[in-house]
C-alpha cells in the first residue's frame, strides 16, 4: 500500500466518523469519502457511500449520479452508466453543477452530440443572456468553460458557427488578452510576484438569502463543489499561485443597489458591487489553510469541505 493509498484510506474513515457529527452536512461528507475511496482504489466502498447520498436527493444526489455514472464507464457497465446520466438528465431539480462535468465525460469518450446537449444545460435555460453577458465585460470568468466545451463539441459535428460559438471566442480572447496582462505584470517587475485572481464567490446562507431577494438573478443551488472544481482549474491552466475570493453578502449587494439604484439584473452591476466589497477588504485568499475554514461558509475545515479530493 502506497503513503498516498494510505492517506486517502486514512482521510476517507475521518470523513465517515464526520457524519454523525455534522449531520447538516451528510450529502457534502459522503461525497468526500466516496472520493477518497476511490483515490484508495476501495470503489465498492465509494459506491455504497454514493447510493447513500442519493437517498438524500437534492444537489448530493445529482453529482451522486455524476459519480456513479463515471465509475461505471470506468468498469465497462456503459448500461448502468447510462441509466444514471438518464436520471439526472430527467431530474426535476437544478443539476447545472454536475452537467458541466457529465459534458466533460461524454465528450472524452466521444460522444459529441450527448455532450453537447449537457454543455448547454451546464449553460442554463437562457443562451441568449449568456451570450450577452460575455459582451458585457472584458476580464475571464469561471463560468466560460460550458462555452468553450459546447463550441468544441459543435465543431466536432459540423454544425455552423452562431452567435453563442462567437461568444465563446470572444471569452476565449478575453482570458488570452487577462493572461498576457499578468505575464506582463510579473515580468515588469524587479522581483516577480505571483499571478493573482478575484473572484466573487457566494458561502451558502448568503447564495440562500440571495436567492429570496432576486429570485430571478440568483438560483437555489448549492454549487460551491463546482466553484472549487473551476478554482483548481484556473489556478493551474493560468497559472495562478493564489486567488482572492470577493465574499459576497445579500446584506451589502442590497446596501449597494440601494446607493447607486442599479439593476442587479444586469452583471455589470453585480461586478461593481464586487470592485465595491473588494475595496472595503471584504476578502479571503484561497486557497486556504486545510485546517483553517472552508470559504464555502459551512463552518467546517476546508480540508474536510471544499478542500478535499475532487470527484473524478
Amino acid at each position: 500500500m502506497t503513503v498516498a493509498t494510505k492517506q486517502a484510506r486514512t482521510h476517507a474513515l475521518e470523513l465517515e466518523s464526520d457524519l454523525d457529527r455534522y449531520p447538516e452536512e451528510r450529502g457534502a461528507i459522503l461525497l468526500e469519502a466516496a472520493g477518497e475511496w476511490e483515490r484508495a482504489g476501495e470503489f465498492d466502498r465509494a459506491r455504497g457511500l454514493l447510493a447513500a447520498a442519493l437517498v438524500l436527493g437534492g444537489d448530493e444526489a445529482s453529482w451522486a449520479r455524476y459519480r456513479l455514472a463515471s465509475l461505471c464507464f470506468q468498469d465497462g457497465a456503459d448500461e448502468e452508466a447510462r441509466a444514471h446520466l438518464q436520471v439526472l438528465e430527467q431530474s426535476a431539480g437544478d443539476v447545472a453543477g454536475p452537467a458541466g462535468l457529465v459534458a466533460e465525460l461524454l465528450e472524452e469518450r466521444g460522444e459529441h452530440e450527448a455532450a453537447l446537449s449537457w454543455f448547454e444545460r451546464a449553460l442554463g435555460p437562457d443562451l441568449d443572456a449568456v451570450a450577452a453577458a460575455v459582451y458585457e465585460r472584458d476580464m475571464p470568468s469561471f463560468n466560460d468553460f460550458p462555452l468553450y466545451g459546447r463550441r468544441r463539441c459543435r465543431a466536432v459535428l459540423g454544425l455552423p458557427v452562431d452567435d453563442l460559438d462567437r461568444a465563446a471566442d470572444l471569452a476565449e480572447r478575453h482570458r488570452v488578452a487577462f493572461a498576457a496582462r499578468l505575464r506582463a505584470a510579473v515580468t515588469a517587475t524587479a522581483a516577480p510576484r505571483p499571478a493573482r485572481l478575484e473572484m466573487l464567490v457566494w458561502p451558502r446562507a448568503e447564495l440562500e438569502q440571495a436567492a429570496q431577494r432576486w429570485p430571478a438573478v440568483f438560483a437555489r443551488t448549492d454549487n460551491q463543489a463546482g466553484v472549487e472544481h473551476e478554482l483548481r482549474r484556473q489556478s493551474v491552466e493560468q497559472h495562478l499561485a493564489t486567488v482572492t475570493l470577493i465574499v459576497g453578502t445579500a446584506d451589502g449587494l442590497s446596501r449597494y443597489l440601494e446607493c447607486t439604484g442599479a439593476d442587479v439584473g444586469q452583471e455589470s452591476t453585480r461586478l461593481a458591487y464586487a470592485e465595491e466589497a473588494r475595496v472595503r477588504g471584504e476578502t479571503i485568499s484561497w486557497p486556504p489553510g486545510r485546517n483553517q475554514s472552508c470559504w464555502c461558509g459551512s463552518a467546517r475545515k476546508y480540508k474536510k469541505c471544499c478542500g478535499g479530493p475532487m470527484p473524478g
